[in-house]
């Protein structure tokens, strides 16, 4: 039976299931509320206890969670909508192009959110080796050898370490249109040349994309408001 706790005016709801577990684990489930799996020594009295004490984390959890089920009416890929079909007993990401449509394990948001991390950073590599094909003979950067990693963050777009020749490129790119993971692609190699943004460094960025400044404009508002 789902309950409700209310905390600092957040009302947050969950149901408890006794388990076999040694411990007891919390799931933020898609209907939103956290799904208790239970240790059998544990009675709800110590589980709410366990959650007010660390209220913080499970408000921030729990909105954050509230916040995508209320987005999972499409998602996007490189600005294209998909639409979510979570599919029984599915393990792992299919995509339909040409049916607009995203197949998806009905699993809970914290698996989902692991799955889609692998997935998108599948994609990004792909895009990236086809930038760095696109761009391997630009004239101005030797970029034969960079190498490529990714992960989400949440000030900025990407970075670049030229001394190893690594470029770091946000996974949240993965949800607009590819000229923007294009043009982040850029600025970062010209680190490799120019390590911060000096006039020279603009200069060499301008000849590599030549509309940089409105499409750095566009990506900070599109950011922003993701």
């Amino acid at each position: 039976m789902i309950q409700e706790l209310i905390i600092d005016n957040h009302v947050i709801k969950y149901q408890i299931s006794y388990k076999n577990n040694k411990n007891t684990y919390f799931y933020f489930k898609r209907d939103g509320y956290i799904q208790v799996n239970a240790s059998k020594r544990m009675n709800e009295i110590k589980i709410k206890s366990y959650i007010i004490k660390n209220k913080k984390s499970f408000i921030k959890k729990y909105d954050s969670s509230l916040k995508k089920i209320s987005n999972e009416n499409t998602y996007n890929i490189f600005g294209e909508e998909y639409k979510p079909i979570y599919i029984k007993n599915a393990r792992k990401i299919e995509i339909n192009y040409a049916g607009k449509m995203i197949y998806l394990p009905n699993i809970t948001i914290d698996q989902l959110d692991n799955l889609y991390k692998k997935f998108e950073k599948e994609i990004l590599i792909i895009k990236l080796d086809e930038l760095k094909q696109k761009y391997i003979e630009n004239g101005f950067i030797d970029i034969s050898n960079i190498n490529f990693k990714s992960r989400y963050m949440d000030t900025r777009f990407g970075s670049c370490n030229p001394t190893k020749n690594n470029i770091n490129i946000n996974l949240y790119l993965t949800r607009f249109d590819e000229k923007y993971l294009e043009y982040v692609f850029l600025h970062e190699i010209t680190h490799l040349i120019h390590q911060n943004h000096s006039v020279d460094f603009y200069d060499l960025l301008g000849k590599l994309s030549t509309n940089y400044k409105q499409l750095k404009k566009e990506l900070n508002n599109k950011f922003i408001n993701r």
